[in-house]
């Protein structure tokens, strides 16, 4: 006697029991996506027939005729022009002469008015006329202070003669020299400075005094204790160039 074999159970997937990987997939109840296209077929076919029955369905307008009696009433016409004026008569008699007025009659026995008694106006004697009156002569302006020995507190020195020396003189050789009138300020400083004598006068020795006159200061003059400007001053400068 054969044993017919037993069958062997299936294995089970304890850990997902309800699915199988390998199994056919169950079919989904999609009730929710049917509602909602039955919906919106319902609503696109309301629409498409109220538009269908609004582009085809004929609107009608009633229009009454109704007449209206109007009168043209026509503007009163134009008054008449005036009549012209009549014309002047003919052949009438020329007017009369104008008579003159007869003169006014005066009584021939009236006296005359007594004259009046006006003493004439004397008129006054003419003034005496004044002495001329002499203007004294105006004093002679006050003569500027000349300082002939100044107290210097500060001079050019030798390196700004070489600085200040005309470069044509210079390059020549030549040497020379200017005087320059200034005014001396409060400060003891020079201004107002002009050249007086230069000598040669075209070698430039006299536009070099007056760049070099900023450069000079001394002691200025006092009055009642406090220093005072406006002296003048004749400044002298030697140009010699350096030996060799």
């Amino acid at each position: 006697m054969t044993e017919t074999p037993t069958a062997r159970p299936q294995p089970v997937d304890i850990a997902h029991p309800a699915h199988n990987p390998f199994d056919v997939p169950r079919p989904r109840n999609n009730n929710g996506v049917v509602i909602a296209l039955v919906f919106t077929v319902a609503i696109h076919g309301v629409i498409g027939f109220y538009l269908w029955q609004w582009k085809f369905k004929a609107h009608y307008q009633q229009y009454t005729d109704e007449k209206t009696n109007a009168q043209l009433i026509k503007p009163p016409p134009p008054p008449p022009p005036p009549p012209p004026p009549p014309p002047p008569p003919k052949n009438l008699p020329p007017p009369p002469p104008v008579q003159p007025r007869p003169p006014a009659i005066t009584a021939p026995n009236i006296p005359a008015p007594p004259p009046l008694l006006i003493r004439p106006v004397e008129a006054p004697p003419p003034p005496r006329p004044a002495p001329p009156v002499v203007a004294s002569p105006a004093p002679p302006p006050p003569r500027a202070t000349v300082i002939t020995n100044p107290d210097w507190l500060r001079r050019p020195t030798g390196d700004d003669l070489d600085t200040y020396y005309p470069d044509r003189a210079q390059r020549l050789g030549v040497g020379g020299h200017a005087s320059i009138s200034c005014t001396v300020t409060a400060a003891g400083t020079l201004s107002e400075c002009e050249v007086v004598s230069e000598d040669p006068a075209d070698q430039g020795f006299g536009t070099a005094a007056l760049k070099m006159s900023r450069l000079f200061k001394m002691r200025p003059m006092t009055r009642d204790g406090n220093p005072v400007g406006g002296a003048k001053i004749t400044v002298p400068i030697s140009f010699q160039l350096p030996k060799e």
